[in-house]
């Protein structure tokens, strides 16, 4: 029984993974059996040191392909390397799906998000961005169709952003609205570089009322027009263009140039 608030919480189900992972967000990963979770902390670990080899079934793909499609997971795996993916709190704060991975043989963390970003999905990124941050892992934005309300969490998370010195790539694939657009790395916090979709299109924020959208729509070839992207880009280049752009981003952040401190960085 919990003192605080009366639940009846068994000591087996207070202990269950399900609830660990879903419900209060306190466990990281969930493996459905002992051989799904040896083969969980094999990849966390290679990601993070490079102390094991990469898993037997990790492979850099060859065929540079990417769906039109509206849904960022599938996206996120067209983009990915074959198998190479493990999503960190997958069910929790579903709103955002992070996942740690390799994109050409280079280590990403990829950020996807789809629909409502909510506390608790804002809390999750914002978590994620600091592993990597931490850990020196790039991050990869990919912005859907998504949504949010300003929330204490979702400060946590434009502030975790903001101060990331990791190289940071955006690209949106849907519509975005206000405050998620910028959350998710948009063009206020400075990603190293940005690419839209055709289709893809950025509510802007009124200016007197934050908390509200100004009905002001942009569309791709508006946002590249106006430097808030660098490019548009279609499907079929996408995972080229990524893998090109980490390894500029890269090459630029392990050198002696920092941001803030040389002349911006522009296809």
């Amino acid at each position: 029984t919990g003192p605080a608030t009366g639940e009846e919480v068994s000591l087996r189900g207070a202990a269950a993974g399900g609830l660990q992972c879903k419900v209060s967000g306190s466990a990281d990963y969930y493996a459905e059996d002992y051989d799904d979770a040896i083969s969980t902390i094999r990849s966390i670990v290679h990601l993070h040191s490079d102390i094991f080899p990469a898993p037997s079934n990790w492979t850099d793909k060859t065929q540079e392909t990417c769906s039109f499609t509206d849904d960022v997971n599938q996206v996120v795996a067209d983009v990915a390397d074959t198998n190479t993916l493990t999503k960190f709190k997958e069910y929790f704060g579903r709103g955002v799906q992070c996942s740690f991975g390799k994109l050409g043989g280079l280590k990403a963390g990829f950020l996807a998000g789809q629909g409502d970003i909510d506390g608790n999905g804002a809390l999750k990124a914002s978590n994620f961005v600091q592993i990597c941050q931490q850990t020196g892992i790039p991050l990869v934005f990919i912005q859907g169709n998504i949504t949010t309300s300003y929330t204490r969490e979702l400060a946590s998370l434009m502030r975790s952003v903001a101060i990331a010195t990791v190289p940071k790539i955006t690209l949106v694939i849907g519509n975005t609205v206000g405050h998620a657009y910028l959350a998710m790395n948009g063009g206020g916090l400075q990603p190293d570089l940005s690419y839209q979709w055709p289709g893809a299109t950025v509510t802007c924020s009124d200016e007197h009322n934050p908390t509200q959208t100004s009905g002001n729509i942009l569309t791709a070839w508006e946002c590249s027009s106006e430097m808030v992207c660098d490019d548009v880009i279609l499907p079929s280049e996408t995972r080229e263009v990524l893998r090109l752009s980490l390894l500029t981003a890269s090459a630029f952040k392990d050198g002696d140039l920092r941001r803030g401190t040389n002349a911006v960085l522009r296809f």
